[in-house]
């Protein structure tokens, strides 16, 4: 019975193909010991080459040993592979600040990935039951989720991940195990209440199934089958509208926010998610974590006309105006900085990694410059000296050449779309109290060259 449903789940999900080379969690429990005699009861029909991996958490010394132990035997049994991996999981997950079972499973994924690369690529089955995918979706439910949540585990996950058992229960695998003489260990852990997984397996699941629905984990079972269906509509949809709105440009991300605006919420959502996978190199964020996800959300629902995030892994995200982009940097903090300029010579501005290239010269028509935003062409006799170099403070007023009166910079800045996190790292020159030049943008009216002028300084930003 539970061979024939296996196969069915292997044949529906395609989760193997003649020749796939499949790297098999073995833990030494019930589940994954079934599925190694299952897979290699398959090897010859689908021609599979498998290697039985096998990790040492190092947080159960004595039991562990135990378990390689018997992996081991039963893979030289079998006459496959054996790769062992042995981790310090507490001291990782304190020193990364993950809970335990995530950094564990952190450390598993990356084992198994590293067998990838060893063995050329292949899949990695995994023992996971229909029992874990209802304790998955309720421990999904407390924590609050959605539809991507709610959806359960996946009996294949980015064409490489499949979990062949996922459609059957837990009694069904131990029966399996024995009537076949498969022999297993049990995971001292899984009995404690240490873990809210542990709690809902060993208290709430009982409490519901006995006292409110007999048939409680086949309807949660059922319920997640249907909200994956609905998932995946609503996936297609997301995709669809990701690749009219969202562009990559100079390895950076780029999407209109007023496209995005006009989206359905949930939608929304799903285009940021797939923005972070891009940039992330591709990776399904399945069974990984949502923050940045929901923090890119929530800020994005009334954002001011600029914002700066910073995320995880090396990310940032900037909405300029109606400009968002994701880049794999993290910005710039620049601090208030003044420095006197040296005129004439040159002046290297540290906090802004620019050099202030300054000239004093007679005035004539062919000295006009062909980029305004780098070079400066001031009447001498209207300034004042030392000039010095500055960034942007509160109260700043500043008078564009070709205008009446002063205004404030800050009003300047938003006039040009300048996004507020951009501001300090715009150069100021400083004639006295007056802002002789908003580097890159406008000089003063006061400080530009008339019918009177016969000298100037000539200011260029490198």
């Amino acid at each position: 019975m539970l061979f024939e449903q296996v196969r069915r789940t292997i044949d529906h999900y395609h989760l193997l193909e003649k020749g796939d080379r499949v790297i098999v969690g073995v833990s030494a429990g019930v589940d994954s010991m079934v599925l190694l005699h299952l897979l290699n009861a398959f090897r010859q029909e689908f021609d599979l080459f498998l290697i039985v991996a096998h990790i040492h958490h190092g947080l159960r010394p004595v039991e562990s040993e135990r378990e390689a132990e018997l992996v081991q035997k039963e893979s030289v049994r079998f006459g496959l592979p054996f790769e062992y991996g042995q981790f310090n999981v507490k001291e990782f997950g304190e020193s990364e600040g993950f809970s335990l079972q995530d950094a564990a499973r952190r450390i598993r994924f990356q084992f198994f990935h590293d067998l990838l690369k060893k063995y050329g690529g292949g899949k990695i089955a995994l023992g996971h039951n229909a029992d874990d995918q209802v304790e998955t979706v309720l421990l999904r439910l407390l924590r609050g989720s959605g539809l991507k949540g709610l959806k359960g585990m996946l009996p294949i996950r980015e064409g490489r991940v499949i979990r062949p058992l996922l459609e059957v229960w837990k009694e069904e695998i131990e029966g399996f195990a024995r009537e076949n003489s498969i022999s297993y260990l049990t995971d001292s852990s899984n009995l404690k209440g240490d873990y809210l997984r542990n709690r809902l397996r060993l208290n709430l699941i009982p409490l519901i199934e006995q006292d409110y629905q007999p048939g409680f984990r086949q309807a949660i079972i059922r319920t997640s089958t249907i909200l994956r269906e609905e998932n995946d509509f609503i996936e297609k949809e997301a995709g669809e509208a990701y690749q009219k709105i969202a562009y990559e440009e100079g390895g950076e991300i780029v999407f209109k926010f007023s496209a995005y605006q006009s989206l359905h919420k949930a939608i929304q959502w799903r285009v940021i998610q797939r923005v972070l996978e891009r940039m992330d190199g591709g990776s399904n964020m399945d069974e990984g974590e949502w923050s940045d996800v929901n923090l890119i959300y929530r800020r994005l629902q009334q954002p001011p006309a600029s914002l700066l995030l910073e995320l995880s892994h090396g990310l940032s995200l900037e909405k300029r105006y109606d400009r968002v982009l994701l880049r794999r940097e993290r910005p710039r903090t620049i601090p208030p900085f003044e420095v006197e300029i040296n005129v004439p010579g040159r002046t290297y501005i540290r906090e802004i990694e620019r050099e202030v290239v300054v000239e004093e010269r007679e005035w004539s028509e062919s000295m006009r410059p062909d980029d305004f935003r780098k070079v400066a062409i001031l009447d001498f006799h209207s300034l004042q000296f030392p000039l010095r170099m500055r960034n942007f403070r509160p109260g700043d007023r500043f008078q564009p050449m070709g205008t009446q009166g002063t205004q404030k910079l800050k009003e300047f800045f938003i006039d040009h779309k300048i996004p507020k996190f951009e501001r300090p790292s715009i150069p100021l020159l400083i004639s006295g109290e007056m802002i002789a030049w908003i580097v890159g943008y406008r000089i003063h009216e006061q400080s530009k060259v008339t019918a009177k002028t016969e000298r100037v300084l000539r200011v260029e930003v490198l």
